[in-house]
């Protein structure tokens, strides 16, 4: 019976001794040697947070000078309001996406540099309003905030409660 146990778990146990060793050697990576992505890249990320959808794309207002060295963080959206509905766009039953290119300033205000993509009945100026009432921590380059531009979608849609302010 014990011949059998080890003749069976020997192999899974070399295997996960064999595949650690490996990993720790081959998978160790250097903080210091971990680079930022090549500002020529596009970067697109989706996110749903507070009602509304974002599609956007990082793109830095500084050279790529010096960013791969010192502390850089992501800008954080730390709150955004809900979109809602105006007495208009439910009546008319308007859906759809507004699409806004917004600009994330280093001192923590956002704003809307052009309209992308609209809607009617009032549903543009309410993505507007969320923008201006988005609490963020602005992306910093080297420990200093820097402004960034985003690409942000703001999804309305009749089957989505939140849209509706319920």
């Amino acid at each position: 019976m014990l011949p059998t146990f080890v003749k069976r778990v020997l192999p899974f146990m070399l295997t996960l001794l064999v595949g650690t060793g490996l990993g720790s050697v081959f998978g160790w990576r250097s903080s210091t040697t971990q680079t930022q992505p090549n500002v020529t890249e596009s970067t697109y990320r989706y996110e749903r947070r507070y009602g509304c959808s974002s599609r956007y794309r990082r793109t830095y207002s500084g050279g790529i000078e010096g960013r791969a060295e010192g502390a850089s963080t992501p800008l954080v959206i730390r709150f955004q309001p809900n979109t809602r509905y105006t007495p208009e766009a439910l009546e008319h039953k308007t859906t759809g996406v507004v699409q806004l290119r917004v600009r994330f300033n280093a001192d923590g205000t956002a704003t809307v540099l052009e309209r992308l993509s609209t809607l009617p009945d009032g549903l543009t100026e309410e993505a507007e309003r969320v923008v201006e009432r988005t609490q963020f921590t602005p992306e910093t380059i080297n420990g200093e905030p820097v402004a960034v531009t985003k690409d942000m979608n703001y999804v309305f849609s009749l089957s989505d409660r939140s849209t509706m302010g319920l």
